[in-house]
């Protein structure tokens, strides 16, 4: 009897302990996700210069090598014929036909040869303006000049586009690797950069166009030459300048699809006529005491021109006071 008492007992106090985890629950969850953009700048459209009519082409000449008379093939010399982008319009830096019609122009007079190419090209995976998913582009465009000589002058064309998730902000322009044989090499090649802005529509609405991103208005005389119009400057001064300082604040930013905007690139390279023989023998009018022999079948001139880009936000907010949220 004692022992069904006492059974009872514990079933019960059984039944008391169950009831007491009978409590309702619920729950809250916040799922995240998240996915990381990319900040690409590309060349695109690599082109011999002049191939476009418009507001910046202001000069008149995309090559002066003194050949006839006025000495200079004009700025609509050279073109890409009417393939169109599928074609690959934008992937040749000239008609063979035109690249053969210039070379019988200075055939018996200078064996000068040049080239230029986007290194290592890879298909735009987005539509930018005219450039659609079969325009080649590259981080690195490649020049090569041989047989140069005092007088010779030519420009290269192209664009940049932004085909990232983040406007990028051009914040510095810096020439790098300088190798020259000698000091008067540095001094008689000049370089004439220009990069101006264009076509930028933001969501805010239209922004100035053409652009003038830097400007090197404060060089001294010695810092450059003047060839058809143009300042080259000298290497050798080039490399002393602090282009990063003097980028103008309103033509720095290239915004994101769908804006449209990009930047052109115009890049000349020459050496100077240099007929006061300050790095050669001069005119033989007034030949100076200046060796040839520092200038002449010279090899292994090389440098690069360096766009540094940040994302558009750099250094914007600063930060605080705190590493925490509070």
């Amino acid at each position: 009897m004692k022992k069904k008492v006492l059974a009872c007992v514990l079933a019960c106090a059984m039944l008391i302990l169950g009831m007491g985890y009978a409590y309702w629950t619920d729950s809250l969850q916040i799922d995240t996700s998240v996915t990381t953009g990319e900040l690409e700048v590309k060349f695109v459209d690599l082109a011999l210069y002049g191939q476009y009519a418009g507001t910046d082409n202001e000069k008149t000449w995309a090559i002066i090598d003194g050949v006839g008379s006025p000495g200079y093939v004009d700025n609509y010399f050279f073109d890409r014929g009417n393939e169109n982008n599928a074609n690959g319009l934008y992937n040749i830096i000239a008609t063979p036909a035109k690249l053969n019609e210039y070379k019988n122009r200075v055939e018996g007079y200078t064996k000068t040869e040049f080239n230029a190419w986007l290194d290592d090209p890879i298909k735009l995976d987005v539509t930018v303006g005219p450039y659609g998913t079969n325009t080649d582009s590259s981080s690195t465009i490649k020049i090569d000049l041989k047989k140069m000589y005092p007088g010779y002058a030519q420009v290269f064309q192209s664009d940049i586009v932004n085909i990232g998730t983040v406007a990028a902000k051009l914040s510095d322009i810096k020439i790098t690797g300088i190798d020259v044989p000698n000091d008067y090499m540095k001094d008689i090649i000049g370089v004439s950069l220009r990069v101006l802005r264009e076509y930028a529509e933001t969501p805010a609405g239209p922004t100035q166009d053409h652009v003038n991103v830097f400007s090197t208005a404060a060089l001294l005389p010695t810092d450059y030459f003047t060839l058809g119009g143009v300042d080259f400057i000298r290497l050798s001064a080039l490399e002393e300048l602090d282009l990063g300082a003097v980028i103008d604040e309103n033509g720095e930013l290239l915004y994101v699809l769908p804006d449209k905007n990009r930047m052109d690139v115009y890049l000349g390279i020459a050496m100077d006529p240099d007929m006061e023989g300050n790095y050669t023998s001069g005119i033989s009018s007034d030949p100076s005491d200046v060796s040839d022999y520092w200038t002449e079948n010279q090899t292994g001139v090389r440098f690069s021109l360096n766009f540094l880009w940040d994302q558009f936000n750099v250094g914007n907010p600063t930060g605080g006071t705190h590493n925490h949220l509070e």
